[in-house]
């Protein structure tokens, strides 16, 4: 059993609606009680002894707490949260159980170690056979770390790398050092991009324009992964190239929208 359970303190405000302070501090006194000692005593004089007092709001709190297994008292949403607890607590033994088996299994079947200790006792202190020489101040746990997620998806041809090394390059021409992409790595969207047909042209082409203008309907120009992005609507070098992101062509869809039917 942890020595802690939840508390949900919007629950608990529901269910004591219109009770005073005192009240609410009985019930709350019994239910650490009852999850400390597995329950309380069916009778008055030994509960008063928990929380003294308690007699005088007995009848609004007894509702609270039906008699059950063993003839003790206990509040049925506490046992709940105590049976959810042991679940728990169940769940990350066994798992650390399996760690450690995985763990000390693996290095005590390590080729390094000589063929006369097989069967020997591994040591307390490293985990391992060894002849007893280990330091008492080392870690009397082996931690187990898992092995690395594997690596994000990214360019996978000789051609989609060089592809991407220009528009790096294309791109890092045209901006300053704030805007530049000093990483060798593409973003997300470049790779989905640089996959399709045509559009690295496109991009080499537009880049240079966005500083000629073709976006001047931003307050500040687009990123690089804005760039290579693309929605239902299309690619953004594609609306850009069309002159969707110039002032000109906003302000007259501005007006299309003003004088619609």
């Amino acid at each position: 059993m942890t020595a802690w359970f939840s508390f949900y303190g919007r629950d608990f405000l529901a269910s004591t609606l219109g009770w005073s302070a005192e009240e609410r501090g009985h019930y709350l006194t019994l239910l650490v009680a009852q999850w400390e000692q597995d329950g309380l005593p069916n009778d008055l004089k030994r509960l008063e002894l928990i929380s003294p007092g308690v007699g005088k709001c007995w009848r609004l709190i007894e509702e609270k707490f039906p008699i059950g297994v063993g003839g003790k008292r206990r509040n049925v949403r506490l046992e709940h949260e105590r049976h959810l607890a042991h679940e728990r607590s169940e769940r990350a033994r066994q798992s650390a159980s399996a760690r450690w088996s995985k763990t000390v299994g693996a290095q005590t079947t390590s080729p390094d170690i000589p063929a006369e200790t097989e069967g020997a006792e591994c040591c307390r202190i490293c985990g391992r056979i060894c002849d007893g020489t280990c330091s008492s101040d080392a870690s009397m746990s082996i931690s187990y770390s898992p092995p690395p997620p594997p690596p994000p998806p990214g360019l996978e041809t000789g051609e989609e790398r060089a592809g991407w090394e220009r528009l790096r390059t294309a791109w890092n021409a045209v901006w300053g050092e704030k805007r530049q992409w000093r990483s060798i790595e593409p973003p997300p969207e470049a790779i989905d991009r640089l996959r399709e047909p045509g559009w690295l042209d496109e991009a080499i082409r537009a880049i240079p324009e966005i500083k000629a203008g073709a976006c001047s309907g931003f307050k500040t120009p687009p990123t690089l992964r804005q760039f290579c992005d693309r929605t239902e609507r299309g690619s953004f070098v594609a609306r850009m190239l069309g002159g969707e992101f110039t002032d000109g062509e906003r302000s007259s869809r501005r007006e299309a929208a003003r004088s619609g039917p």
